[in-house]
């Protein structure tokens, strides 16, 4: 009996043979003697969402703003389609851009805001109002179409904006904190239904945000930056199981950081002398040497309870419980351990209970399994 021969399908960017939409190449942005951007290289892909995700200050949205044309480089290039753009003006390169301050003409209607772009493209009326109707039902705007941008919330005026930026189908949208505005039910909802219609209309999508759950909710991938610089390209899987150092690690989700230095090693496991007194075993791929200072990088909810006392202790923290918090789907339990050592553990809240699993001043025994986690060098 035959089977079918294995064939994945590539993602862009992990296809030799794809040629990247946007690629940016050593760029370095200085106003003064600060370096917002330094020495930045990347490939975007045709069909992308694309996330920058730092922290204020980190040089995300002077990215964003050299890729249209808004600020030139201090040094580098910017290539959009095979097109070296890097001295284009703004209004001639193949990009929309949806701006954190709106800029809605306050003149206009919703609707009409919406369709000042469209006119001038001179699309033919049937089609452009195709789209604003497409527009306001995505962005639940439909009821405020005869409304001018004074009549509006904060978030209704972002939402108008956003329409504005989509409604001309760009081949490139670049998006500056795009819906930082809006409420927590219609962020949510808005996530994946931007989604679905950047995956419906091919575009290529270049978000900037601070809201972690955003990037991972809405990206192909995530460049994490800071100080100018990125930290680490990856999917929003890859960024959170396999962080490549200290920052990003931290930066994303929680973490518990265990510190040591490595005894032993054997195939692809390390043994590791823990600061915290016991002993790690973990898998690592890398070839650290003997008394290597390491960190071992492992998530809240990979750490669970342990039933069964005893064995050779490797890979098990004890301690007091100090905090707990319930959150409905989920409580978190933070354990002091003899040595100061503060870690945290997750646990689902699968079966309704009236009591928590541990409780305030408890021993508790906690472990995890060679696989939870990732061995850090920096």
């Amino acid at each position: 009996m035959s089977s079918l021969p294995d064939r994945r399908l590539l993602e862009s960017w992990q296809d030799p043979k794809a040629a990247p939409y946007v690629r940016i190449e050593r760029l370095t942005k200085k106003f003064g003697d600060v370096y917002a951007v330094d020495d930045v290289s990347l490939n975007i892909f045709q069909g992308e969402f694309f996330s920058l995700l730092g922290s204020s200050g980190c040089g995300k949205s002077t990215l964003l703003r050299l890729l249209a044309g808004l600020e030139y480089p201090t040094s580098g290039r910017i290539h959009i389609d095979g097109v070296d753009v890097t001295d284009v003006p703004p209004y001639s390169r193949p990009v929309n851009m949806m701006f954190q301050s709106y800029a809605l003409f306050p003149h206009m209607t919703v609707e009409q805001n919406i369709d000042f772009g469209l006119r001038q493209d001179r699309l033919p009326r049937r089609e452009r109002a195709e789209r604003i109707g497409e527009m306001l039902d995505l962005l639940k705007i439909t009821p405020l179409r005869k409304r001018r941008p004074d009549q509006l919330s904060g978030g209704q005026r972002q939402r108008v904006a956003l329409a504005r930026s989509l409604a001309k189908h760009p081949k490139l949208l670049l998006l500056d904190e795009p819906l930082g505005a809006l409420d927590k039910r219609l962020r949510e909802n808005t996530q994946f239904e931007l989604v679905n219609l950047q995956e419906r209309l091919g575009t290529t999508f270049v978000t900037v945000t601070h809201d972690q759950e955003e990037a991972m909710t809405m990206s192909s991938r995530i460049a994490i930056m800071e100080a100018g610089q990125i930290m680490q390209i990856d999917t929003p899987t890859a960024i959170y199981e396999f962080p490549n150092c200290r920052f990003v690690a931290e930066f994303i989700g929680s973490v518990n950081l265990f510190e040591g230095k490595i005894v032993e090693r054997q195939g692809d496991q390390v043994l590791i002398e823990a600061q915290f007194g016991g002993l790690m075993r973990m898998r690592s791929f890398q070839p650290h040497a003997i008394g290597t200072p390491v960190m071992v990088a492992i998530r809240p909810e990979k750490m669970r309870l342990c039933e069964t006392p005893g064995g050779d202790g490797v890979n098990r923290l004890q301690g007091i419980v100090e905090d707990i918090a319930y959150l409905g789907d989920v409580s978190i339990y933070r354990i002091r351990t003899g040595s100061g050592l503060l870690a945290e553990m997750t646990l689902t809240n699968i079966q309704p209970r009236t009591e928590q699993a541990l409780t305030w001043e408890q021993e508790a025994v906690i472990e995890w399994s060679p696989t939870s986690g990732v061995v850090l060098t920096e």
